[in-house]
């Protein structure tokens, strides 16, 4: 394995640009091309030196979970060089969008084996994403940070956008009410006034 120090390659996000050597790389991985095509956006890619694209691998979030998938290199030696490149790249990526755990799914190639991820058992499926994929498939996860944290810090969030929207609520009653106890006010004013044009309608008439 090429520590990332000592490779020049570079990863980025794939642009439209970079579609036709895309497919040319998902056709050569056996991959879905048309499908994956409408999931551009998820997809990063390495690139030498030169501007030449060597591989891809798609990134995609759900919830505080990220799955890393489809993966397509023009060789071994590129996929060698890449993985790594690849890998810190999704692991800023996670850290900025909030990811907890990833998942990959299928058989692994050693490096992710080496990186952490193990085969999901029982436990950590219920936790799958249903957006990812069915849980009858052979998973591999990795966490980056522990559930029961997650979930906690979740719950936490949950209560106070739960506190916010019910004082939000309460806010816009009492507005409502003020609104309302300004209508009635002006309504008497119109009501009132009303009474006096006509007091001094007749009046007027009276007097002539």
């Amino acid at each position: 394995m090429l520590p990332v120090s000592e490779s020049n390659h570079t990863v980025r996000r794939a642009t439209l640009d970079d579609l036709p050597v895309l497919r040319g790389l998902w056709e050569m991985g056996r991959l879905p091309g048309f499908e994956l095509e409408k999931r551009l956006t998820e997809f990063q890619v390495a690139v030498r030196p030169d501007g030449v694209i060597s591989g891809t691998m798609g990134f995609r979030v759900s919830g505080w979970h990220a799955l890393l998938h489809s993966g397509a290199f023009y060789s071994t030696a590129e996929e060698k060089i890449c993985q790594p490149l690849l890998w810190e790249h999704f692991r800023i990526l996670a850290s900025g969008q909030g990811a907890a755990r990833l998942w990959m799914s299928g058989p692994l190639a050693p490096f992710w084996k080496e990186t952490g991820f193990d085969r999901a058992g029982p436990v950590e499926l219920n936790r799958l994403p249903p957006a990812f994929g069915p849980s009858a498939r052979e998973w591999h996860t990795l966490a980056l940070r522990d559930d029961a944290q997650i979930e906690r810090a979740l719950e936490k969030e949950f209560v106070r956008l739960r506190e916010e929207g019910r004082a939000g609520t309460e806010r816009m009653q009492r507005q409502a009410s003020v609104w309302k106890w300004l209508a009635g006010l002006i309504a008497v004013g119109f009501f009132l006034g009303a009474i006096w044009l006509l007091f001094e309608m007749l009046s007027a008439a009276t007097r002539r």
